[in-house]
């Protein structure tokens, strides 16, 4: 009763934690010419969600969580494998690539998001977390949003939004979307003169099992509205220059199934690009599907990256351990769902969209200063999650007069991405609390 109470009279205060070290008062560094994101849901919840989603002991997985995001290959930033022919072999890998921004969902509890620090904070000083808006109205007072970010570049700004329309279990949570502005360095302008470059990044997690009800079009609308006023109010145009507007995260829908048309229809994916997406309805044939059979996690296959990379790669293997996009209806049927074979034989045969219901996402807006040069579905968290993280990388696009800069940009880009690559395994941990 107590906890209601101070929540309706503190419900101004910033509902969210941060860690802002004294980074920012260094001198700015020139923007850097690629930014790399990924986005995971990890399932750091209370011990028995856990146990109902068929996960093992979260006091463990947070440490070994850390340590796999943390497991970043730099040889993986010198590719561009969107740029040429797109092969799967070249999509799905072990490890991730070094990241910048990482965007994680499900981190529920603070002792966990506290755990993620200790491991993270060395090479992502900058982070947001214990995220939520605790209300009667939007979650019962109950649970936070689970949303958590961790970045290399120093935070501007920061917004924190519940969605208005929820159901079933999402009455208990803060579902929401947390808009994030960051500090990219200096740009020169028009005119030679210096502009900040900035970054704005949404991250999300929205409805689960939301049945017949229209939740997810009502949020991810809610989600497109509210990040792009959070663009427009705290952009300055005289003084800075965006340089990128992402989003991602757990959006709990695909572009194939057919109990997600109305979802792929929205303006949010006229306006943001899906780099996995051909059209509505249709993804590109490297892409691979993100949400896992729950009761096959402990499976042999599914205990290592490199052996689960192999079922990945293999269309009819994935079948077997990555939902298939034919889904009618989201409903908790969806933890227990089995592959369907031929209804002849039984046998289990590749499929339009089989094993790939792809629902986590990162979607760059259309017209901004960079565009998608790579992308990667990683293995990496082989049976930690029931999510398999996504990392994309864009490239700033260069304008006339900063060819010569771009030039040494990307003469150091190798070193520069070892050095980022190994500050994780080489920095002593830092008391952060």
């Amino acid at each position: 009763m107590l906890w209601v109470v101070i929540n309706h009279y503190a419900s101004d205060i910033q509902p969210f934690r941060t860690t802002c070290p004294e980074h920012d008062r260094r001198e700015p560094d020139n923007c850097p010419g690629t930014f790399t994101f990924c986005t995971a849901n990890v399932i750091l919840c209370p011990e028995f969600i856990v146990r109902f989603n068929n996960n093992r002991n979260v006091y463990w997985r947070v440490h070994e969580v850390a340590k796999r995001l943390l497991n970043q290959d730099p040889q993986l930033n010198l590719t561009r494998n969107l740029t040429q022919s797109v092969c799967r072999e070249h999509i799905v890998e072990t490890k991730l690539p070094v990241i910048d921004i990482i965007l994680l969902q499900e981190v529920f509890e603070r002792h966990n998001a506290h755990h993620l620090l200790q491991h993270l904070s060395p090479t992502y000083p900058y982070c947001i977390y214990d995220i939520a808006s605790h209300k009667l109205s939007i979650n019962c007072c109950l649970m936070g949003s689970g949303l958590f970010l961790a970045s290399r570049y120093p935070v501007l700004d920061a917004f924190f939004h519940p969605y208005s329309r929820v159901s079933h279990y999402g009455m208990l949570v803060s579902l929401g979307v947390l808009s994030v502005k960051l500090d990219l360095g200096v740009m020169k302008g028009p005119e030679e003169e210096e502009l900040r470059a900035v970054g704005y990044i949404a991250n999300t997690h929205t409805q689960a099992y939301q049945g017949k009800k229209q939740i997810l079009v009502a949020q991810l609308e809610e989600m497109r509205l509210v990040f792009n006023r959070f663009i427009t109010k705290t952009h300055n145009p005289q003084k800075e220059v965006v340089v990128f507007a992402v989003v991602g995260g757990d959006f709990n829908c695909d572009n194939i199934s057919p109990g997600d048309q109305p979802t792929r229809e929205l303006p949010l994916f006229q306006e943001y690009e899906d780099p996995c997406r051909e059209s509505a309805g249709r993804d590109k044939t490297w892409a691979v599907g993100s949400e896992l059979r729950q009761q096959r996690m402990a499976l042999l296959p599914m205990l290592d990256p490199t052996t689960f990379r192999t079922v990945l790669l293999d269309d009819v293997e994935r079948r077997k351990f990555v939902l298939d996009a034919d889904v009618q209806e989201h409903t908790t049927d969806l933890m227990y769902s089995s592959p369907k074979g031929d209804p002849i034989t039984g046998e289990l045969k590749p499929m339009e969209g089989g094993g790939g219901r792809r629902i986590d996402y990162l979607l760059l807006r259309v017209g901004d200063l960079a565009r998608p040069v790579a992308y990667w579905f990683s293995s990496t968290m082989a049976s930690l999650s029931d999510h398999i993280p996504v990392a994309m990388m864009i490239e700033r696009k260069v304008e006339e007069g900063e060819e010569e800069m771009d030039k040494r940009e990307k003469d150091r880009e190798g070193q520069a991405g070892e050095r980022r690559g190994e500050e994780g395994l080489n920095s002593k941990k830092q008391e952060l609390f």
